[in-house]
């Protein structure tokens, strides 16, 4: 019956036709799914894991004090979640260091205006929630609640690729100055904050702080009697402390250290210049006649702005603007940011694309230029990408190379690698399809690429197999050429479904994995559509190459 269907079709011209129409739609359809976010690309879905952190990060000159107000509003709120069994909090240092900690710059968080916490919760398989969803429904609420002293608080999840300083990151380079930069950088992340998806907004770049700097009077503190060694130990107990011994406990596996410095009256409230007056004048030094002497007697305190920290990429300097996603992919509010800058920008800068989706922009009144260029998770998507796709195309080429030499037709080349090529239809709706019945966003990822790559191999392995008996059946028992294809379709119809469906039940196993789940769902739906494509437009496709042979043999 299959044969006297493929038969019929490839009888009839406007059957033909219509296959060939079928076809054109249903690949317009995949590749429309794009525009429209039927289907949304990623570099690698949220990994759910057991547990998260996050940074805190006020304005440089901020006391220890400071933040740990915004630490002791944030834990109580993360104690009366059930799924969060402890959480770790890193004043002034950053969390034991790993491999993402060191793209991130964990080692650089050093300030009492930093602090890191590391949350961890219930195992997998103990909770309904992903990570992933907790971190959205958390960060709102303690973002709204805890965002005090101007702290800016950023939840960061355990990558499921290679790690990134953030998921979308804005490295602004030009301007006369560090101050122009900044000012610039402020604009690009007041767009960021435009976008709904865009979460976590962060310009790293010093605000203008005031410093306050200690002057010893040397000549006031001789004439009292005090020694400067004296005056700097003292002062250096009272604000760090240091190590005067250690004891030596029989029941203890170690020395004890003796460690001395002021309780808590040494730290700042509000950091005033008054304020560090105030506590100099209550740390007293003793004189050789035995008379206490206040310190702020003989230090004078200095107000002055402090320098900004000045970062640099390859010996430009530039600041960098980065922002996380709430549960999307980079590209899509990338590139509606990067709309509404060339929208709304336009009447303070010319505005020039540079290379990939980078941007330069030159102020019409101080002619300063700024470069914009994207880094983070999205660089390393859109290079993963772009890799893929040239192995991609290198795998066509390849395949449509050893076809002509195996087939000596150019023609026949072109119609097994078209077929193969087909595939990506069964890739995108098979994504469509699972995204339909997952709880979460089902992304078309890498892994997808390198199983639509894979299904190259495999799919022109079915269009062998047909020609191949097509060609045997037209020269062994005198077929016509239409009859031997639709016999060769129909007699390899039955082994290229088992394989398929091999192929299937091995896919299945992955399709639900975080990582790997866009690697089965590739391989499924790739698979099935292109056992259509073998049983329909494969025979079409190589019907004019085989009439060729046909004719050829006759002469």
């Amino acid at each position: 019956m299959l044969e006297n269907i493929i038969h019929g079709i490839l009888e009839r011209r406007y059957l033909k036709y219509l296959i060939y129409l079928i076809t054109l739609v249903l690949f317009a359809g995949s590749v429309y799914m794009f525009p429209t976010r039927m289907v949304d690309a990623k570099m690698l879905p949220g990994k759910d894991s057991n547990s998260f952190s996050m940074y805190i990060d006020l304005p440089k000159g901020s006391s220890y004090s400071q933040t740990r107000e915004v630490t002791d509003c944030i834990v109580p709120l993360l104690q009366k979640e059930e799924e969060v069994l402890s959480s770790s909090i890193f004043f002034g240092e950053g969390m034991p260091l790993d491999f993402a900690g060191m793209v991130k710059g964990d080692a650089l968080r050093n300030g009492q205006n930093q602090a890191d916490i590391m949350v961890n919760i219930e195992k997998e398989e103990e909770r309904k929630e992903k990570s992933y969803d907790l971190v959205q429904r958390l960060r709102p609420e303690i973002q709204n609640k805890c965002s005090i002293n101007g702290a800016n608080i950023k939840f960061v999840e355990l990558p499921a690729g290679p790690p990134t300083l953030a998921d979308v990151v804005a490295e602004i380079y030009g301007g006369k100055d560090f101050y122009s930069r900044r000012a610039f950088a402020k604009k690009i992340a007041e767009i960021f904050k435009h976008q709904k998806t865009l979460v976590d907004v962060d310009v790293l770049a010093d605000e203008d702080n005031d410093r306050y700097t200690m002057i010893l009077n040397t000549n006031k503190a001789l004439e009292s009697g005090i020694g400067l060694e004296q005056i700097k130990k003292v002062l250096y107990v009272a604000g760090e402390g240091m190590s005067l011994g250690v004891i030596n406990d029989p029941k203890a596996e170690n020395q004890i250290p003796i460690f001395v410095r002021l309780g808590e009256g040494r730290l700042l409230k509000r950091g005033t210049k008054k304020e560090i007056e105030q506590k100099l004048s209550t740390i007293k030094l003793m004189n050789p006649n035995g008379l206490m002497i206040p310190a702020s007697k003989f230090i004078k305190v200095i107000k002055s702005k402090q320098v900004p920290t000045l970062t640099s990429k390859n010996l430009r300097k530039m600041i960098n603007v980065i922002a996380t996603t709430d549960q999307d992919s980079q590209i899509y509010p990338l590139l509606d940011a990067r709309s509404e800058m060339m929208k709304f920008m336009k009447k303070e800068y010319e505005i020039t694309p540079t290379k990939f989706l980078n941007l330069r922009f030159k102020d019409k009144k101080t002619g300063e230029v700024f470069d914009l260029v994207w880094d983070g998770e999205l660089k390393v998507t859109i290079d993963t990408f772009i890799d893929l796709g040239v192995a991609f195309i290198g795998a066509l080429v390849l395949i449509y190379l050893l076809m002509v030499i195996y087939y000596q037709r150019f023609a026949l080349a072109g119609a097994i690698v078209m077929a193969s090529f087909l595939s990506f239809i069964g890739v995108m709706i098979g994504h469509y399809v699972m995204d339909q019945f997952t709880p979460f966003k089902f992304y078309l990822t890498a892994t997808s690429l390198i199983g639509f790559i894979a299904l190259i191999g495999i799919n022109s392995r079915n269009s062998l197999l047909i020609v191949d008996f097509a060609r045997q059946l037209m020269f062994e028992y005198d077929l016509s050429p239409n009859r031997a294809i639709a016999k060769a379709t129909a007699t390899r119809a039955k082994p290229i479904l088992l394989t398929v469906l091999a192929i299937v039940f091995a896919s299945s196993l992955l399709a639900t994995d975080a990582v790997f789940g866009g690697l089965g769902v590739a391989l499924i739906g790739g698979t099935l559509f292109a056992y259509l494509v073998s049983l329909f437009f494969v025979p079409l496709s190589i019907q004019n190459s085989i009439k060729k042979i046909k004719e050829e043999a006759k002469q």
